[in-house]
């Protein structure tokens, strides 16, 4: 297969963290997306990472009813592709794949299905919905996208003190609530109407869900997260914009991480009632 397409991107140097950090996706949602696929689907997970997703969904393939015959994991940064490699070696039901949304290198007419879990916001949707048409099997694809949407925007992109932190979260606005029936479609609806502005996750959800879906259906899992500081300035250094430890702007953006666990944290831990949102649909050409 053809290599080098992007090897360096904005989560360059930031695998481990990202590895160690980042959450994953609730049992139930994994079962979910299984569930949604044909018997022996062969998988491509576009933008996998480290494998967040692609772990899991290895997993709930064993001694499924449908079971999945191969998944590729295509993932363009060599530093998050090496990690990737290293947390699927147990499972021989992966292949690693050197690739991008544009140009996955997989053979035409060779998927069922994609996946694209945190990562569909970040592809160019003409050339994805190009590469999705050839890769598919039959002129047809399931495209699902997953997102871990957060309760509050931690993104910190348009704030430079900690004052406005308090302007911004305070009175943070929830996601999804906890009480919707997770797996229906009603939920689904409701919880996908009802994401705050503030979430960024949620807008990424939200936009993606208009530009590359038709009549997607939306499942909603809760998917609450529990930070303690350590893991949350892990968290937060994990991230797509945050400067990395050696970066002159180090020291005080941790400072503003700190203070957002500050303002939130009960009794050394911080909860995000995060909400796992997904979208899928049969894609035909």
């Amino acid at each position: 297969m053809e290599r080098g397409y992007m090897e360096r991107t904005r989560f360059h140097g930031k695998a481990q963290v990202y590895d160690q950090a980042r959450p994953g996706y609730p049992q139930e949602a994994v079962r979910y997306v299984a569930s949604l696929m044909p018997a022996e689907a062969t998988v491509s997970d576009v933008g996998a990472g480290t494998g967040k997703f692609t772990v899991s969904l290895a997993a709930s393939g064993v001694g499924a009813r449908a079971g999945i015959r191969m998944i590729y994991a295509v993932e363009p940064d060599s530093d998050m592709r090496t990690a990737l490699a290293e947390n699927v070696v147990a499972w021989p039901n992966v292949t690693v794949v050197d690739g991008s949304a544009a140009h996955t290198t997989l053979p035409d007419d060779s998927v069922d299905v994609i996946t694209c879990a945190q990562s569909l916001h970040w592809f160019d949707h003409d050339e994805f919905l190009k590469e999705c048409a050839r890769i598919g099997r039959g002129g047809r694809v399931l495209l699902i996208s997953l997102y871990n949407v957060t309760s509050f925007d931690s993104a910190m992109t348009a704030r430079t003190n900690s004052d406005h932190f308090g302007a911004d979260l305070a009175g943070g606005a929830n996601g999804p609530s906890d009480s919707d029936a997770a797996g229906t479609a009603a939920a689904g609806t409701a919880a996908l109407a009802a994401i705050p502005d503030v979430s960024v996750s949620g807008r990424h959800f939200r936009r993606t869900v208009a530009e590359f879906f038709d009549a997607p259906t939306i499942r909603v899992f809760p998917n609450p997260i529990r930070y303690t500081r350590d893991g949350w300035r892990a968290y937060m250094d994990s991230h797509s914009h945050s400067p990395l430890p050696n970066d002159p702007g180090y020291a005080a953006f941790r400072t503003q991480v700190d203070a957002i666990f500050d303002m939130r944290a009960v009794d050394g831990i911080m909860t995000d009632d995060t909400t796992t949102m997904i979208a899928s649909e049969w894609l035909t050409w």
